[in-house]
């Protein structure tokens, strides 16, 4: 650590390339102090992301209007834009914090999924062993190249899944307004592996009739004619790629090309190889009418 007028400080700081900047998140600062009896910060305004996460003693955070003190434990954000401030706050022991900074199109979702606002930046209680644990190995001494940002970007991600609660997953979980754009989340992305209505039912935590009651209601088609019309618009993506009727069988998760068949048949009217030739014929008229 360097030794300045106020505190003892370790700081890394990183400039994001193109790569890191197709990522949903990219770090740009790490840091971590201790803190001298002069120690204030601001007031300040940030064009990116951070967090401090307080590891001993206490401190005087100012937002907007508001200031409360953090002790051990606690955790602090900084929103772009923002004005704030900190310093220290009377403790029977030396301030000391670990602040990670970072940026990226998911970084707002990120910090809404923990419980951080603009007119409520800290959460109290969160820094856990496991926390803490993580927090140490930011500071690796490793040269920033792409390994070490893939292993930064992953332990930024661990600390927001850490410092999710299993309650605040649960209340997530609760209601329509989420279980039902999570059950069209997991069809849209598994219906090619044979799901049944059940498996999304057990996906979301939902008995199957309520599910697929509310379901229905909600999106106006069933979970089964949801799924079924995945599939066979998939089938005819397929079928008009050159794919045999058995290949497209065995990629939508049927048991046997006849399964596949009758399926086809009944929500287009004809049989899918009769449909394809139709396709054909279809398409060079119109190319041969201009």
């Amino acid at each position: 650590m360097q030794e300045t007028a106020k505190e003892y400080l370790e700081s890394q700081l990183f400039v994001p390339d193109a790569f890191a900047r197709k990522g949903g998140i990219w770090p740009l600062r790490l840091g971590r102090n201790i803190a001298k009896p002069c120690y204030q910060a601001g007031p300040m305004v940030l064009e990116y992301y951070n967090m401090h996460f307080i590891t001993e003693g206490k401190v005087e955070f100012t937002f907007g209007n508001e200031q409360i003190v953090l002790a051990k434990g606690d955790v602090f954000a900084m929103f772009p834009g923002l004005t704030f401030r900190y310093r220290l706050a009377p403790s029977e022991t030396a301030l000391q914090m670990t602040w990670v900074s970072f940026d990226g199109a998911q970084a707002p979702d990120l910090f809404d999924a923990v419980g951080f606002s603009k007119q409520s930046p800290y959460l109290r209680g969160v820094l856990s062993k496991e926390l803490e644990a993580t927090l140490r190995q930011l500071f690796l001494p490793q040269p920033y190249d792409l390994k070490r940002h893939n292993e930064l970007v992953s332990m930024i991600y661990r600390m927001f899944g850490l410092m999710l609660s299993a309650d605040d997953t649960e209340k997530r979980m609760i209601g329509k307004e989420n279980w039902i754009p999570k059950s069209v989340a997991f069809m849209d992305t598994y219906y090619m592996e044979g799901i049944t209505v059940q498996d999304v039912a057990d996906y979301v935590a939902v008995h199957r009739a309520y599910f697929s009651k509310v379901f229905s209601e909600q999106m106006g088609l069933s979970p089964v004619h949801y799924l079924q019309r995945l599939r066979m618009e998939k089938a005819a993506e397929l079928l008009l790629s050159h794919f045999m009727i058995s290949e497209v069988s065995l990629l939508l998760g049927y048991s046997d090309s006849y399964a596949f068949t009758h399926a086809f048949s009944k929500y287009y009217g004809i049989p899918p190889g009769t449909w394809r030739e139709t396709c054909k014929d279809a398409g060079i008229e119109r190319k041969s009418s201009t």
